[in-house]
């Protein structure tokens, strides 16, 4: 008796784009292109205040589906997306990335290959002004390291548009509506806690750094991400991490009670710094605070 042939698995590609509809089609494109055909392409317009349609309409493919939905964030489009998704698997890609031609199928191949519910995986980062490019190396983690440590010791390493995952885990987790930064380490964290997640190690997406990318920073997301998974992250990296955002939040003019709130962490674990470590990030600025400062260090 003949067996019925199987169906070819759907992908979902889920695009959140807020704008810059020349960014999208080159984006839309890298998509068209891939060697694994057998895919729908959500694209979840976040309000944008250009008409996309357009640049739909001239791509001509019906895999593609548009929506278009009043201002939030792109966390509202993502999950948006997901909700209305038919794939079998979800693949995320931001609206200014773009992928190679084979990053699908290696994804799906890698996903089956390991019985896994998601990956996430290496990149190339490549510079606007110079078209120049380097490999970021995403890795799995080590024994006993949590998902945190590792993505707060690396900066960039379960990157948005290198995840792939299940349909059903995908629908599962949701990406939290509330957070405007650090929305990708939070997704990454709570779907790592209930499903199986691996690395990939040859890279498929090319993320573009540019002046327009990462302008601004809701520090308050940032710290509540953080503050959900303070428990899981060891001293050393905390401190180095809390003392990269105070940088960070010193260049982009953050209000006082952001600063203050680094300077406190960054110093936190003082065990592990030097006394000029410790004020040359409380940065004392009378003779008083110096006092003071010391008697922090010392007790």
């Amino acid at each position: 008796m003949a067996t019925k042939k199987q169906d070819p698995i759907l992908i979902s590609v889920i695009v959140p784009v807020y704008n810059h509809p020349e960014i999208l089609r080159e984006t839309l494109n890298s998509v068209l292109r891939q060697t694994y055909s057998n895919i729908e392409i959500l694209v979840v317009d976040d309000g944008s205040e250009v008409d996309l349609y357009p640049t739909i309409e001239e791509l001509n493919d019906k895999r593609i589906v548009y929506y278009k939905l009043k201002h939030t964030n792109a966390n509202v489009a993502r999950n948006y997306g997901i909700q209305k998704s038919n794939g079998d698997f979800i693949a995320m890609l931001d609206a200014d990335d773009i992928w190679l031609n084979n990053h699908l199928k290696s994804c799906l191949d890698l996903l089956l290959k390991e019985q896994a519910d998601g990956l996430y995986g290496n990149l190339f980062l490549r510079d606007s002004a110079t078209n120049q490019e380097r490999k970021f190396i995403a890795r799995a983690l080590m024994e006993n390291e949590t998902m945190i440590d590792y993505l707060l010791s690396t900066g960039c390493g379960a990157q948005t548009s290198t995840l792939f995952m299940t349909k059903e885990s995908a629908s599962r987790v949701l990406w939290d509506t509330r957070l405007n930064t650090h929305q990708d380490y939070d997704f990454v964290i709570r779907y790592s806690k209930q499903f199986k997640l691996v690395a990939k190690t040859d890279p498929t997406v090319i993320y573009t750094m540019g002046a327009d990318k990462q302008q601004s920073v809701d520090f308050e997301s940032c710290i509540q991400v953080i503050r959900n998974n303070e428990k899981d992250i060891t001293p050393d990296i905390y401190g180095n991490y809390s003392l990269k955002m105070l940088k960070k939040a010193l260049s982009k003019n953050a209000s006082e009670h952001i600063i203050n709130h680094y300077k406190k962490e960054a110093t936190f674990y003082k065990e592990y710094l030097s006394y000029d470590q410790f004020i040359h990030i409380k940065n004392p600025r009378s003779g008083f605070e110096k006092i003071r400062c010391k008697l922090q260090y010392v007790w």
